[in-house]
């Protein structure tokens, strides 16, 4: 058996543990690569993120590199963690625009350039870091019956991923209820798959994440899209801009919608990232 040796980083984005790896690995290797590496016996991680050349001209012309999410997928939390690493390599890419350092990236399911504005923290291997989340494809009501009960969700799909938001009052078996709106969605062909399980009295989330490429499923310690989900059906509810903290397992993540001519014009996620750790690791 042959072992192969990768560089990677390790980021906590409010606990949601992340591994880049830095050394150029063939997509059709990543699912294989990205399920070791998350295995307890190895790095151990939530999710796996692949770094790659730009493949848009958009990107090319800003020196951007490129994020490819182990399953194809879009995540938000991935995506500000690797522009603080940007920022803590000094890579070129990273620019500064009136005392902020903006970071521009291509990331996976996702078509364009997403920019995120990266600030030192007190400890030097920490950041603040705000990104601008993609607009909504579509939302729509969706409901789900579980256990004699039909639940009234909001469905909210990004470009590669979907979101359901449902309140977790009288939710008992929660994995329960995510296979039961798995099977509903199945139609779909998603990326990757979340349900958030909202406590509208505390405003506290609990995420959990399937990504259909590496057939995995997670509780999330704290999710950007689905944090992003949330807050852009609670301002198609109350038809008005909002700026709210979500607290979730691992934390709390910042953010911020723009309501204008009744539409979303705008979402923006803010959180702390941490780097934990880098190195090489065996497979």
């Amino acid at each position: 058996m042959i072992t192969i040796k990768l560089h990677f980083i390790k980021v906590n984005p409010v606990e949601n543990m992340t591994v880049f790896i830095l050394d150029p690995v063939p997509r059709q290797f990543h699912i294989n690569v990205a399920n070791k590496i998350m295995e307890y016996g190895s790095i151990h991680a939530e999710q796996v993120g692949f770094i790659e050349k730009p493949c848009t001209e958009e990107g090319k012309s800003k020196n951007c590199i490129r994020l490819q999410m182990m399953g194809g997928e879009f995540c938000g939390n991935a995506a500000r963690s690797l522009a603080a690493v940007l920022v803590d390599k000094e890579y070129p890419c990273v620019k500064e625009e009136n005392e902020k350092l903006i970071v521009p990236l291509e990331v996976s399911g996702f078509d364009g350039v997403i920019n995120c504005e990266v600030g030192h923290l007190k400890n030097s291997n920490e950041y603040s870091s705000k990104i601008v989340m993609p607009l909504v494809k579509e939302t729509k009501n969706f409901y789900v019956n579980h256990d004699g009960i039909v639940y009234k969700c909001a469905m909210v799909e990004f470009p590669g991923i979907i979101h359901l938001i449902v309140d977790c009052k009288g939710i008992s078996d929660k994995e329960g209820f995510f296979y039961k709106v798995k099977s509903k969605l199945e139609y779909t062909g998603f990326d990757a798959l979340g349900v958030m399980f909202y406590d509208y009295e505390k405003s506290y989330m609990e995420p959990l994440v399937y990504v259909k490429g590496t057939d995995s499923l997670f509780w999330e310690r704290s999710c950007a899209s689905g944090t992003s989900a949330l807050a852009v059906a609670l301002t198609q509810k109350q038809e008005r801009s909002l700026d709210i903290l979500v607290k979730q397992p691992g934390g709390e993540l910042q953010v911020t919608t723009e309501w204008y001519n009744e539409c979303i014009k705008k979402i923006y996620l803010n959180g702390k990232v941490k780097i934990v750790a880098e190195g090489k690791v065996y497979l």
